[in-house]
């Protein structure tokens, strides 16, 4: 059977009960008497709890376990005494310490999450930017794309690309389609490579 937090917890919960006395317990080390405190040996047992919450993967379920565990100690009966009842406010300190750094680091990830997914992001075109305009007029032209007016086209090229890091404008790539068609073939440099991958699509698609 897997065990669960309430598991783990109802373990914790025996071992406390099970230690009498205010003022802990006297363990022989060596031949001497050594008075261990009450409070070490409890927070020793708890980390059982902390290990299993913390082995969890997803944060999310992290955090909803460390809430579980806050109401298990303040339901808990097994802090019996003055000294216990002291621990018992330690220990939901150190909850509450968790449950405010992982909400932090979740967070934190949500946060890089949105900065990485932001929607101004483009598509970065490593080739040149006549070749990019080649590109999207083939697209046009052998009825991948819906057409639409040619100002749109630079536009909509504009909004969704760069080039090799550089932002582009309309009326550069207006200039750009006009160089092309000047070209003797009306192509750009390196045109083949383009031709290749349109040509091959179409003949996926009959």
């Amino acid at each position: 059977m897997t065990k669960t937090l309430k598991h783990y917890f109802k373990e914790f919960e025996d071992k406390v009960a099970g230690i009498e006395g205010i003022t802990g317990e006297d363990i022989i080390e060596d031949g001497i008497v050594v008075r261990y405190s009450t409070s070490p040996i409890i927070f020793k047992h708890f980390n059982l709890v902390r290990r299993f919450i913390k082995a969890q993967y997803n944060l999310e379920n992290q955090r909803d376990l460390w809430l579980t565990t806050i109401d298990l100690l303040n339901a808990s009966k097994a802090f019996n005494d003055e000294i216990k009842e002291e621990i018992r406010e330690d220990l939901l300190v150190d909850c509450f310490k968790e449950l405010e750094n992982l909400n932090n680091t979740i967070l934190q990830l949500h946060t890089q999450k949105t900065t990485t997914n932001k929607p101004d992001e483009k598509f970065n075109w490593q080739g040149t930017q006549a070749q990019l305009v080649y590109l999207i007029e083939q697209l046009y032209e052998q009825g991948f794309l819906s057409p639409i007016l040619q100002p749109d086209k630079h536009r909509l090229t504009a909004q969704h690309f760069t080039v090799k890091g550089e932002s582009l404008n309309r009326e550069n790539l207006a200039n750009t389609k006009r160089n092309n068609l000047n070209n003797k073939s009306g192509k750009p440099k390196d045109f083949q490579k383009i031709d290749q991958i349109i040509s091959a699509v179409n003949k996926q698609n009959h």
